[in-house]
Order: structure tokens, then C-alpha cells, then sequence
């Protein structure tokens, strides 16, 4: 295997991991990039040892090192990829917890952008489908009802002042 096809596995088992496991905060996406840097690294230097030893003349050799990156790189990503709960997708399996359809669904839609390039118009509603923001009505109709009451409050204590001159 060569170092660019050890890089799209990499890719490959980064992007796996998030549309299989979608509860992640920024904190699954700092590690997922910083552990993408690092399994680059990774790939680099076994791309210049193996130029350096001849492995890649060696197909068992080299497919036997393939098969170890495979397995430190999916080691490294289910048993460290932080989810919000505090598990990882390695506690969740050994749990019994396994990806669901709507998991799936979730992990693809937070992946997914919708970018309009024929008819860009900020005010499309279309532009807005993967960015809309959950409760955003209910927080609306509170901020509506305190402000009511703060106006009310405020009517009442200037008319206890207006009765006093």
C-alpha cells in the first residue's frame, strides 16, 4: 500500500467515524483534526522508511505493516474520538450501543452543506436548511413574555411617579 492510499484511508475511517458516531462537539472535532495530522505524520514516515528499507519490494512485509497502520489508526480513533457523554465509540460498542439509521442520517446531515451557486441570494430560505436552529421559537415567545412583563413593571412604577407630582 502506498502513502497515498494509506492518506485516503485515513480520510476514509475520519469521515466513518463521524457520520457513525454524530454526538461530537467541537471538542470530537479538534481531536478528529489533530488526529488526522498526526496519522499523516504517521504515513510520511512510514512512506520514508520504506523507501529507505526496500519494504515496498516485500508484498507480505509491506501488507503486514498496511494491516498494523489499519489497526493502530481505528484503535486510535474509537477508543480516544470524545462523544458529548463522555463515552467513545469503543465503550458504546462494548456496551452494545451501535450506530443507528438515524445516527447515520444525523452524522451525514452535519456533514452535508448546502451552498447555492446558480441563484445566491442570502434571503433564500433554501440557503438555510442545514443551519436551522433548534428552539429558537420557544426562546423568541420567553424573551417576548419577559420583556412584557419588564414593560409592564416599568408602566406601573411611572405612574406611581407621575401620581406624585
Amino acid at each position: 500500500m502506498t502513502g497515498w492510499q494509506r492518506f485516503f484511508l485515513l480520510i476514509m475511517c475520519c469521515l466513518l467515524t463521524l457520520i457513525l458516531w454524530p454526538q461530537y462537539d467541537s471538542a470530537g472535532l479538534t481531536f478528529m483534526l489533530m488526529s488526522a495530522i498526526l496519522w499523516t505524520c504517521v504515513i510520511i514516515m512510514l512512506s520514508v522508511l520504506s523507501g529507505i528499507f526496500g519494504i515496498y519490494k516485500f508484498e507480505f512485509l509491506n501488507r503486514f505493516i498496511s494491516i498494523l497502520y489499519l489497526g493502530a489508526l481505528l484503535t486510535c480513533l474509537l477508543f480516544y474520538f470524545p462523544l458529548k457523554d463522555g463515552e467513545t465509540p469503543a465503550k458504546r460498542i462494548q456496551y452494545n450501543k451501535w450506530p443507528t439509521v438515524e445516527d447515520v442520517k444525523e452524522g451525514a446531515r452535519r456533514l452535508t452543506f448546502n451552498f447555492d451557486f446558480v441563484r445566491r441570494n442570502v434571503h433564500r430560505e433554501a440557503n438555510f436548511v442545514n443551519q436551522k436552529i433548534d428552539g429558537t421559537a420557544d426562546t423568541a415567545a420567553e424573551i417576548r413574555k419577559e420583556l412584557k412583563e419588564k414593560k409592564e413593571k416599568l408602566d406601573t412604577f411611572v405612574e406611581k411617579l407621575e401620581g406624585e407630582k
